[in-house]
């Protein structure tokens, strides 16, 4: 196993780094939410693409303040890519 030493000696593995970066990247997902689903559940919107449409919406600049646009831009791609998934249900109604 490959470990990589810092200034203070701290010896950390490249798979505690991996869990670590997973770790993170779980709890900011968490924190942003989905819009494609708060647009399907919440605001009950039809059609294509609800989640992305609606981003604005989903994100209300009194909630968010100065973290809305980052956080309308890290949640744009994962609400685009549900959204596509969601296609062939969203072209039943």
């Amino acid at each position: 196993m490959v470990t990589v030493r810092y200034a203070r000696g701290v010896k950390i593995t490249k798979l505690k780094q991996k869990m670590t970066a997973l770790v993170l990247g779980s709890v900011l997902m968490a924190g942003v939410g989905c819009s494609s689903m708060q647009s399907r559940t919440v605001l009950k919107q039809d059609g294509p693409y609800p989640g992305v449409r609606s981003l604005g919406q989903n994100y209300p600049e009194a909630d968010w303040g100065a973290a809305r646009y980052p956080a309308m831009l890290i949640d744009l791609p994962f609400s685009a890519a549900f959204d596509t998934l969601a296609l062939p249900l969203d072209s039943l109604d």
